[in-house]
């Protein structure tokens, strides 16, 4: 019997006693109408992602295929040990012995030739091939990558918590009782969750895998194969791994476990609220509380004995009580018996026929009780339910008062935030404006004194840029008359053609302006030379007369 089933026993057997009693019926009322229940209970619903469990059942096939092919490689161990301890003799030992005739030191009579020692070929299988460590490495990583996962789960949705909060305060018949409880409680791998959980297909077949993959682990040929270096990653796709059709799809399913990242699942946890409790729930609830308040009243005053005294003498009584009954029954029964005038067999008889048909009443019965107590608890779970959606109504209704209060509030709050808004964003946006405008002339005007400048920066650097090509025009020009005076220019030097004949033609030009500008300069300096040597004739001849009139001339 699980241990819920013996509690729920138990708890119906105590209420069956304590339900006969007005007196206790009365404290429970008192004490379920004081309410401040609160039940809270959290699951976790997992979604679990099936791609990785059907990846690992498909390759689970090749798997077993493959560790059944068993694949393996001859070791030879060979040895030269004496004639006496040599039991078989092959190939090997005629070919090593033709080459080492120094093992014959014996001359014996006959053709027989007995050497003193042989060389001996012992050849041990060896199941340590590549392969074989591939597939445990393989089984390895896949005991480990579904143990992760399956724990997780299991631990997840097969988990209980339940959380209980009780605060009354109850005053009735003289008696003034303040309760509080507070209970929270966790249960691993609870039964009930486990049969009831919604993945629990998926968690069966994920639990088949985890076991195969160790019943894989346990084989004859996994076992000798763990005996020698474990591989690590990466692979190395040998021929088998690339040809073989089983142990391909291991390697395909060591490809998927090696790269899946995710979780293979999702969790989703619920939680559920009671409060306030249903009238049949509130009172099995006092019936605890009731409960807790003898057993405080009991065991303080320390009257445990005289109260186990009284049931023990309440008990006697009771049996007594039954005898006496069972005494009369039996008297009643001999008085129908002399009545009736029949026998005792067949009275018997006839009172077995009856009992049947009672047992079959009673057998009825029962089944019609545990009908009532099933639609007795529908109709428990109907009314909480009822209850819960009451009151979640009350709490929406309360909710969409309060939400629309407050929307009209914050409307209000709104329209005048606006408003002022408003008024302050217009007075901000023509001050905005007056300094953009203001800040636009100013650029403006910078703008047009820095275009200016540019302008006549770039006029300049026209003027430069041609008064440089002119220099350049006017040195390649000297340049190619000093080759021409000097005979420099060689005779494959062509330049009849357009593009040479225009850079002479801009040289001539360059020399011809400069020619001209050199020739006014020049001119200009004569000019100023005769002038200068006229004035001097003409003062000298002013000196003479005035010498020869006996004037002095100043200096």
């Amino acid at each position: 019997m699980d241990i819920n089933d013996i509690y729920y026993r138990a708890l119906s057997e105590y209420r069956n006693v304590t339900a006969k009693e007005r007196r206790l019926e009365k404290r429970r009322k008192a004490i379920a109408a004081a309410g401040g229940d609160r039940i809270e209970i959290v699951t976790v619903n997992c979604i679990i992602e099936e791609d990785w469990i059907e990846a690992i059942e498909k390759g689970l096939v090749h798997v077993e295929k493959a560790i059944n092919e068993e694949r393996q490689f001859i070791r030879s161990n060979g040895e030269v040990v004496p004639i006496e301890k040599v039991k078989n003799v092959s190939k090997d030992s005629v070919e090593h012995l033709a080459k080492h005739s120094n093992l014959l030191t014996k001359k014996t009579e006959g053709e027989d030739i007995i050497p003193d020692s042989l060389y001996t070929v012992e050849r041990l299988a060896d199941y340590a091939v590549y392969e074989n460590r591939f597939l445990y490495m393989l089984l390895c990583f896949l005991r480990d990558f579904i143990a992760f996962r399956y724990d997780r789960i299991v631990e997840l949705t097969n988990t209980y918590n339940g959380k209980l909060h009780v605060k009354k305060t109850v005053n009735a018949d003289g008696v003034k009782t303040e309760y509080e409880v507070s209970l929270n409680e966790e249960i691993k791998n609870d039964e009930y969750l486990k049969e009831h959980n919604p993945a629990k297909k998926q968690i069966e077949r994920i639990d088949l895998i985890y076991k195969t993959t160790l019943a894989f682990l346990k084989t004859p040929l996994m076992e000798s194969v763990a005996k020698a270096p474990v591989l690590k990653p990466p692979i190395t796709e040998t021929n088998v791994l690339r040809m073989n059709k089983n142990f391909r799809g291991a390697k395909e399913l060591y490809y998927f476990i090696s790269s899946y990242t995710k979780a293979g699942y999702t969790a989703e946890r619920a939680e559920r609220v009671i409060t306030p409790f249903s009238a049949a729930v509130a009172d099995v609830f006092a019936e605890s509380a009731a409960l807790d308040g003898f057993l405080t009243y009991m065991y303080g005053l320390g009257i445990e004995n005289e109260l186990k005294q009284a049931y023990g003498r309440e008990l006697l009584r009771e049996k007594e009580r039954a005898q006496r009954e069972k005494e009369q029954k039996l008297e009643q029964l001999k008085s129908r018996l002399a009545q009736t005038g029949k026998g005792a067999e067949e009275y018997i008889f006839e009172l077995e026929k009856r009992v049947r048909a009672l047992e079959d009443d009673a057998a009825q019965l029962v089944a019609a009780q545990d009908e009532i107590q099933r639609l007795n608890g529908e109709n428990s779970e109907f009314r909480l339910k009822i209850g819960e959606l009451n009151e979640k109504e009350r709490e929406h209704g309360a909710q969409i008062e309060k939400l629309n209060a407050e929307h009209s509030e914050r409307e209000r709050q709104a329209r005048e935030s606006f408003r002022a808004d408003a008024e302050r964003l217009k007075g901000e946006c023509k001050q905005k404006i007056a300094e953009v405008c203001d800040e636009c002339e100013k650029l403006i005007k910078s703008a047009g004194a820095e275009a200016e400048k540019k302008s006549r920066a770039y006029e300049e650097i026209k003027r430069r840029l041609a008064a440089a090509d002119n220099q350049r025009a006017l040195a390649e020009a000297r340049l190619n008359a000093m080759r021409r005076q000097y005979n420099l220019i060689a005779a494959d030097e062509d330049y009849s053609d357009k593009t040479s004949f225009d850079e002479i033609e801009k040289q001539y030009e360059a020399f011809k302006k400069f020619f001209n500008e050199e020739w006014k300069s020049a001119k200009k300096r004569i000019r100023k030379e005769v002038l200068t040597r006229e004035n001097i004739k003409a003062k000298s001849k002013e000196q003479v007369k005035n010498k020869k009139g006996g004037r002095k001339i100043k200096k």
